[in-house]
């Protein structure tokens, strides 16, 4: 475990180790899909092919591989978590049913915080859904609909404010065009044999002020337990995030240096002038972006063409390369199921896979030509204090360094003529290497163009359930509404692949943003405005009521179905990998399903804003909202269990994203839509003039409704008249905003006294609650973001921890690498000759990091060295190859302007002293903390045990330990 993140030493278990751990496992410790596997269709040629295939691949091994790297495991004993592969102690895969809460910290503070909030407001809305009862009472009583309800459509809708009694008026100011939007609209018009004009209007009285303030305390009850949910929360991640240093914690990046400063000795000299004890690493980023995309995108067919080949193949030996190919597509032509794999795409062939290569190896070498410039700086000091000190004295005004005003700063902060922009950067695996070339203004467009798509998919997403709707009733609708709920996201996700972002921090959170508001108007704020406001009362296939309820019971039901059927993976792993030629390329289909902890937390937020819009009419959500939250907890749960790959240990960023600024703006929509539920009441557009006329109480014959229907006799209970008057609040005659009694017509009236007197009250509530939105969520940044140009605005945060960046096993440096999910490894995008890897932060016990670094896939003119060979580690006899090869190489003409980003690593004295031979000296010099270099300082900060606590890579033993 390193940073709360997983080793991948682990990641690539050999034929031996798997074929072991294959028969090794224990049947009971299998999953249940193995089991069925291996019995049986393992022994069926249609299912696997080479099943007779003695020197074939082996579905055990997959599944092994499956088991024992992809799928989280622990300890046998305890519920810590084991790394990958791990194969010397004894392990088990989590149970889904018995593992505790307390594992999910295993996973991450964000693992942990979205299932602790699914928990949490699950019980949260449950008791919300407890204090609506009496509202659900009275709605289902014969005091709010004579009837009782006895007609709704779904027992589920019982308890709901949908109305079932009505009655006819006469309405002489009614008009055809009043009520022409659907025909169960239409048929609330009529005009009887002598002219009369009829109307039905709703007999339902659901906007009393006892029942309103039912729903009024809801709120502030939920005002109150959702913040307490967030204080906890926030506390609980400080106290697992407050002993726990990062490389942040030690850096700073420039993100507007000058183009071609190059040579990270002169950054390092540069701010070696507030390091406390020394600069220790300085990276220094080119905007290299395009030819990085082009190298990852070829490294990633090359190892998808190196799946196909036998293993040990040289990809390096063309003719062999190619008879290989030849090879390989004529046995893919005696295969029916692989001809049509590749006829729909789901299968590459390998002739395909080395074109595209070659064509990219072109585009490469064009792209080779260009000179870059440098993007960004990080550096990283030894100590925390360096780090304040240099983000303190560089905290200037933003409008001095956007007119590089070098008179206004002092002289001594001024780097080669440029006023430099510095802060504290992200974490280095959170870094977006691919993207830190791309200007503001790119990245601003490209956020908008995919916010564009987003509404776009709304749109579209809007027609299709309107059509649904109108077709086949609600419920079909409901599971199309979540059915667009698992595809869209996805479609944002893959369109979110070319939004650039100089974190991965700001993507999720750019992410979760989209498929927020995709899910908020596609199931919630959709289906309200395709519905006629006198549509939101009643009962039938289109009006909104039956409507939301069919979306939550599709929530409750269909999507989970959905997660669970995972089909994606279960096609790679039932018709891809047992199609596969080698146990490397079956292995690549059992990686698992990738998933988004931004994603998941816009699953719950939707579930949360739709039961608070709708929570006013349609109490019972409140209830099939803690069911949902319910249900997602553990279907998650098995889903992390047994189905998602392989992930570091995620943060909790986008979880204190959510809740600062969608849990609190899901509460506001409870005030502001529960408002305005109570100002239309009662959804009819029927209003009782200011001066009636009587005697109209009778029963008029041959009505002909709207809809072409003639009703022979139709009895009018009211002796007076009404008139037709809009209750929507966008037709109302003054601002309608907040809502109130305003809305109202001044020439006619249906708010009953107590309806006025709640309305009122709650409007102005709505307006404090939105004032407030903006002022405590928004304030702050504000006011921070305007101050900001016109003094420095840099605070330290937290407390000194006094330990040396070297001296902490736990932090990496900013090396560049791109992490592609198909890829076991990261890519690395630098020369890491001279960086100490305990620095890169992972190793693979297989090859050395010249395998996985994309600077030798395309040799270049003027480039240091080629890729070694037949090198495993990276010790003195290695560095010995690599000198002997750098000496061999034909042009080592030295490189001006750099292709690739450079890293250097400044070590300690202290740390080169324990490199040396000399060992017996260098513990004697430690222990007295004596030294004749009085440069820097020697020894490490001490740890609060008084000892100094060495790096895990120190030469004393093989773990670290106190001197």
């Amino acid at each position: 475990l390193g940073r709360g993140g997983l080793s991948r030493a682990s990641l690539r278990l050999d034929d031996a180790a798997l074929l072991k751990l294959a028969e090794h496992d224990d049947e009971s410790d299998k999953t249940w899909t193995r089991v069925i596997v291996e019995k049986y269709l393992s022994q069926f040629k249609w299912y696997f092919p080479s099943w007779d295939k003695p020197d074939g691949p082996s579905l055990s091994q997959a599944y092994a591989f499956y088991e024992h790297v992809t799928l989280p495991r622990h300890f046998v004993g305890n519920e810590e978590r084991a790394e990958p592969g791990e194969a010397e102690q004894s392990t088990l895969l989590y149970n889904y049913f018995t593992t505790s809460s307390k594992a999910f910290i295993e996973f991450g503070m964000g693992i942990d915080s979205y299932f602790s909030s699914l928990k949490i407001l699950s019980a949260i809305l449950f008791l919300a859904g407890l204090v609506n009862v009496p509202n659900m009472l009275y709605f289902a009583s014969k005091e709010y609909s004579s009837n009782g309800q006895v007609n709704v459509l779904s027992l589920t809708l019982v308890g709901s404010a949908v109305c079932t009694t009505f009655e006819w008026a006469v309405c002489s100011t009614c008009l055809a065009d009043d009520f022409s939007h659907d025909d169960e609209e239409r048929a609330r018009l009529g005009v009887a044999e002598d002219g009369t004009i009829l109307v039905e209007q709703n007999d339902c009285h659901g906007a009393e002020f006892r029942h309103g303030m039912v729903n009024y305390a809801t709120f502030f009850f939920l005002v109150i337990s959702m913040t307490l949910m967030s204080l906890f929360l926030n506390a609980k991640e400080v106290r697992s995030d407050e002993d726990k240093l990062t490389a942040t914690d030690y850096s700073v990046v420039v993100r507007n240096p000058p183009p071609k400063a190059y040579d990270p000795d002169e950054w390092r000299s540069f701010f070696q002038q507030f390091a406390e004890k020394q600069v220790t690493a300085v990276t220094v980023a080119l905007n290299n972006d395009e030819m990085l995309h082009k190298l990852a995108s070829r490294r990633v067919l090359l190892n998808s063409l190196e799946l196909k080949l036998p293993r040990g193949a040289d990809t390096d030996d063309d003719e062999q390369l190619i008879q290989a190919i030849h090879k390989i597509a004529r046995e893919a032509e005696q295969s029916v199921v692989n001809s049509f794999l590749e006829m729909v795409g789901l299968l590459v062939s390998a002739q395909t896979l080395f074109d595209k290569i070659q064509k990219l190896t072109e585009e490469i070498r064009e792209l080779q030509k260009r000179e870059y410039s440098v993007c960004a700086v990080y550096v990283t000091f030894e100590t925390e204090q360096g780090q304040r000190n240099a983000l303190h004295a560089m905290s200037v005004r933003h409008i001095d360094v956007w007119n590089n005003d070098v008179d206004a700063v002092p002289p001594n902060i001024v780097f080669q003529g440029s006023v430099l922009f510095v802060e504290e950067p992200a974490e280095p695996d959170s870094v977006r290497w691919l993207d830190l070339g791309s200007s503001y203004m790119y990245r601003l467009g490209t956020w908008f163009f995919s916010l564009f798509v987003t509404l776009l998919s709304v749109a579209i997403s809007g027609i299709c359930v309107s059509a649904a709707r109108n077709s086949y009733g609600p419920y079909v609708a409901g599971m199309l509404v979540s059915v667009f709920n698992s595809i869209i996201p996805q479609i944002v996700s893959l369109l979110m692949s070319k939004e650039p972002h100089l974190s991965e921090d700001s993507y999720e959170t750019s992410l979760y943003v989209k498929i927020t508001l995709f899910r908020w108007i596609n199931t919630a704020i959709l289906v309200k405005l395709i519905t006629p406001i006198t549509g939101q009362l009643l009962g039938g296939d289109e009006d909104i009521l039956p409507s939301v309820n069919a979306i939550l019971i599709s929530e409750l039901l269909v999507t989970p179905i959905l997660n669970l059927m995972d089909i994606s993976s279960n096609v790679y792993k039932h018709v891809m990998a047992p199609r596969a030629r080698t146990q490397r390329e079956m292995n690549h289909y059992f990686l698992g399903t990738v998933y988004n902890i931004g994603e998941r937390l816009t699953s719950l937020t939707n579930i949360l804003f739709v039961c608070f819009f709708y929570g006013a009419l349609f109490p019972a959500a409140f209830f099939f909202g803690a069911a949902i939250l319910a249900v997602q907890h553990y279907v998650d749960k098995f889903s992390l269990m047994r189905i998602w790959a392989l992930r570091p240990a995620v943060g909790s960023q986008v979880a204190r994203f959510s809740r600062r600024y969608f849990f609190n703006l899901s509460l506001v929509a409870f005030a502001v839509s529960g408002s305005y539920a109570y100002a239309q009441y009662p959804y009819d557009n029927i209003c009782d003039p200011v001066a009636p006329t009587t005697g109209h109480a009778r029963e008029y014959q041959e009505v002909k409704l709207l809809n072409g229907t003639v009703v022979s006799s139709i009895a009018v209970l009211r002796d007076t008249d009404v008139q037709f008057c809009s209750q929507s609040w966008h037709d109302s005659d003054s601002f309608p905003f907040p809502p109130s009694s305003r809305l109202e017509p001044e020439d006619a009236k249906y708010m009953t006294d107590s309806q006025r007197k709640l309305v009122d009250i709650y409007g102005w509530t709505v307006l404090v609650a939105i004032v407030a939105y903006f002022g405590v969520v928004f304030g702050s940044d504000f006011i921070s973001s305007v101050l900001s140009f016109f003094r420095g605005m840099y605070s330290p945060s937290g407390k000194d921890q006094k330990v040396d960046f070297s001296a902490n096993n736990e932090i990496f440096a900013y090396i560049p690498q791109i992490t592609l999910p198909s890829l076991p490894f990261p890519l690395l995008a630098c020369d890491v000759d001279d960086v100490y890897e305990g620095l890169v932060g992972w190793t693979d016990e297989e090859n050395d990091y010249d395998h996985h670094n994309l600077i030798f896939d395309v040799p270049w003119e003027s480039m240091k060295r080629r890729r070694k060979k037949g090198v495993e580690g990276m010790g003195s006899e290695a560095t010995s190859t690599v000198e002997n090869q750098a000496k061999e190489t034909d042009s080592l003409v030295p490189q001006t302007s750099p292709l690739f980003s450079i890293v250097k690593h400044y070590q300690p004295l202290w740390l080169r002293h324990i490199l040396d031979p000399c060992l017996d000296v260098v513990q004697e010099q430690l222990i007295n903390g004596s030294d004749d270099d009085t440069d820097q300082d020697v020894k490490p900060s001490q740890n609060e045990g008084g000892g100094m606590e060495l790096p895990w890579w120190n030469p004393f033993g093989g773990k670290s330990k106190q001197v």
